[in-house]
């Protein structure tokens, strides 16, 4: 099979929720997210929708996670070419394999791993990559995939030796640090960031971006539906609003608009 033209890249996000009917009205209200059924009717998996398109995925929090003690929360999957030799060489580099491989019928191998500072993220083989990249400029596609580290150069080097990442650039946060770009080489469009994990952060933690076409009104239907905005909006370097926030579950999130308003 010939490599994926997504390889080593951010393809699929999904929430694991405590209660799945909440989080579909709530980011149904926020984001504007419809559902349909994934096509495996033996899977309790439901796929979040704009346009009646496929953009991200929604399922219920395992009980054996909820029973150590896992939060709801999202998680974002990055396409390789084998997730074996993946595991093989991330265990090598010191992460955590929490489940996998495990063998999807007609979709492929995935697995979940944390890497050395405890962060949580998965991977998956697909057995009919797609042969086209992503637009995370639209509503509800995730434009940005940023990671909170208790330690952020070991993660980089985890994450830069596991996928072929390469820094982009860096920011002066001041007293938060340093704030490196990443994405992967040869591509003109960087994946996210990475920075040093705030004091009030438990765990290090990646933070996905939820494209929206208006921060403002984001902000107000995410107050409305029971969640917290944790900061912002705020106009960002480069152009564009953002906010992070808390859904009525406790899933950490964020938004992003591209426009001003």
């Amino acid at each position: 099979m010939p490599a994926s033209i997504n390889c080593n890249s951010f393809t699929w996000h999904e929430l694991l929720a405590i209660d799945t009917d909440k989080a579909v009205r709530f980011y149904g209200a926020v984001v504007g997210y419809g559902t349909m059924p994934w096509p495996d009717p033996t899977m309790k998996y439901t796929v979040l929708t704009m346009g009646g398109t496929g953009v991200a995925g929604l399922m219920a929090l395992p009980q054996a996670a909820r029973d150590m003690g896992a939060p709801a929360h999202w998680m974002g999957t990055i396409e390789v070419d084998d997730v074996a030799a993946t595991i093989a060489k991330a265990k090598d580099l010191g992460a955590t394999i929490h489940m996998g491989p495990v063998d999807l019928p007609r979709f492929g191998t995935y697995a979940v791993l944390a890497d050395p500072a405890g962060a949580v993220f998965s991977v998956m083989a697909s057995l009919s990559p797609a042969t086209e990249r992503p637009d995370t400029t639209q509503p509800g596609r995730v434009s940005w995939n940023e990671l909170w580290s208790t330690d952020p150069e070991t993660a980089w080097n985890f994450y830069q030796a596991l996928f072929g990442w390469t820094e982009r650039g860096t920011m002066d946060m001041g007293p938060a640090g340093t704030y490196r770009l990443y994405g992967r080489p040869g591509d003109a469009n960087s994946l996210g960031g990475m920075a040093k994990a705030m004091p009030q952060m438990p765990a290090s933690a990646w933070l996905y971006y939820l494209t929206v076409p208006d921060i403002d009104h984001a902000a107000t239907r995410i107050r409305e539906s029971g969640g917290t905005v944790v900061h912002g909006p705020e106009d960002i370097r480069g152009g564009g609003r953002t906010l992070q926030a808390c859904d009525d579950q406790g899933a950490m999130f964020a938004v992003y608009s591209h426009a001003a308003g």
